[in-house]
């Protein structure tokens, strides 16, 4: 009997436990049905709040398009302005350039008349002083000759004296080096005579120690 009743609580405790899981699935199962439709409906919130982001990007576009078209035609409008004063002005500077260069011409021509009357005057003084050069040099020259003649004669006179004081030097190294080499034979007979008799003393040394000897 206990058994039987041990075996009717586990049943039971079996069955509570089979009837909780279910439960508790369903729970689960209906927080996942809410979550996915708030996720539906947060997708359709965010789908709507992207085509009035987009309407308004396009409406902005437009707007500006509208602006930028305007500012064209405006620009347009100030260019061909601009360049209707800048064609004026470019005509009346060409016009004051053209009396500008008449004067020019004019002024030059009276510049270049002045400059051949100086290029003549010019001419006849550059005439006058190359006559006064040319004397001039040839009183130079003949100056150059008469110092050049008198350098020759002074480097000859000092080559001689030169070529005489180094005539004498020669003169002196030769005699010395003839003294030396006197002093050098005069030395070396002094130590031929000294080798000579330290020969002959050790010669007759040895001879007087084999007279000793016998």
């Amino acid at each position: 009997r206990l058994a039987e009743e041990q075996r009717q609580k586990e049943e039971q405790a079996r069955l509570a436990e089979e009837q909780r899981q279910k439960e508790e699935q369903a729970r689960l199962a209906e927080e996942q049905r809410q979550k996915e439709e708030q996720a539906r409906l947060a997708e359709e919130q965010r789908q709507k709040e992207d085509q009035a982001r987009l309407a308004e990007q396009q409406r902005k576009k437009e707007e500006q398009k509208q602006k930028e078209e305007q500012a064209r035609l405006a620009e347009e409008q100030r260019q061909k302005e601009e360049q209707a004063k800048l064609a004026e002005e470019q005509r009346q500077k060409e016009e004051q350039a053209k009396l500008a260069e008449e004067q020019r011409q004019k002024e030059q021509a009276r510049l270049a008349e002045e400059q051949r009357q100086n290029d003549e005057q010019s001419r006849l003084a550059e005439e006058q002083r190359q006559k006064e050069q040319a004397r001039l040099a040839e009183e130079q020259r003949q100056k150059d000759e008469q110092s050049r003649l008198a350098e020759e004669q002074r480097q000859k006179e000092e080559q001689a004296k030169l070529a005489e004081e180094q005539r004498q030097k020669e003169q002196a190294r030769l005699a010395e080096e003839q003294r030396q080499n006197d002093e050098q034979s005069r030395l070396a007979e002094e130590q031929r005579q000294k080798e000579e008799q330290a020969k002959l003393v050790e010669e007759q040394r040895q001879k007087d120690e084999q007279s000793r000897l016998a």
